[in-house]
This record gives structure tokens, sequence and C-alpha cells, in this order.
């Protein structure tokens, strides 16, 4: 069976540690399909919560290093909207939380089809663009 459909139908399977799960249950509420992965020296655990996709990163002391969150466009300030209208068109937009430090990390695409990746701070300003 293809790798990603066995995933989807059976789950991760991962049982990340006993810190990791307390933290993550500490740090979110009423959450929905949890499943958790773990990627080099970290935990990450992908979950729904209000209908919408997450991912929280914990390392291995169970401390929350990252988070993100999916976004609609139309939740995005209007400074960073702006900029990418004039570009182009939204294909997808997530909250990253790391450390404290709010960014929106846009993926976009041209009248050329061609997509990018653009990073934002929290106050709307470009921090970086790249070609995808």
């Amino acid at each position: 069976m293809n790798e990603f459909f066995k995933r989807v139908i059976e789950g991760s399977k991962v049982q990340p540690p006993e810190i990791c799960r307390k933290s993550f249950i500490k740090n979110f509420e009423n959450t929905a399909n949890v499943e958790w992965f773990n990627k080099e020296q970290h935990h990450e655990a992908i979950f729904f919560k209000n209908d919408t996709e997450h991912i929280a990163v914990f390392d291995s002391f169970g401390k929350l290093v990252e988070y993100r969150q999916n976004l609609h466009a139309n939740v995005l300030p209007m400074a960073i909207k702006n900029i990418i209208i004039q570009k182009g068109e939204i294909m997808n937009a997530i909250l990253r939380n790391k450390g404290n430090k709010l960014e929106y990390e846009i993926i976009m695409r041209d009248d050329k089809q061609e997509r990018y990746i653009l990073i934002f701070s929290d106050t709307g300003d470009m921090i970086d663009e790249n070609k995808l």
C-alpha cells in the first residue's frame, strides 16, 4: 500500500515522550485528530483546533519551540494583503510563532503561475522572498 495512504488510514502510530504529551495538553485544549511525528531532535504534533490545522514542535524536554497555524487569507493583516495583491494571488498562509516571535509565511503565485514563498514580520514588513 502506498505509504501516504497507509498513514492516512492507520495514522503515524508515533508515541511522543510523556513530557511532550503533557506539554501539548497544557498548551492546547480542545484539539482533534492529533498525530505525532519524530523530526530529528524534535517531536511534532499535527492537529486540528476550531476546524483549523495546527502544527506544534516540542524539543526533547517538552518545551514548545514552534507553533504554526494555517490561516485563511481574509484574516491576514491588510499591509501584507496589499503587498501580495500587487504581486499575485495567495495560495496558502501560515502564522508562525517561534520563540514568541510572530511571522507570516505566505505562498503566492504570480500571473506566470510561478510560486513564491514570502515571509513577513508581525508588523507587515517583508523579511524574505524566494521562488519555489
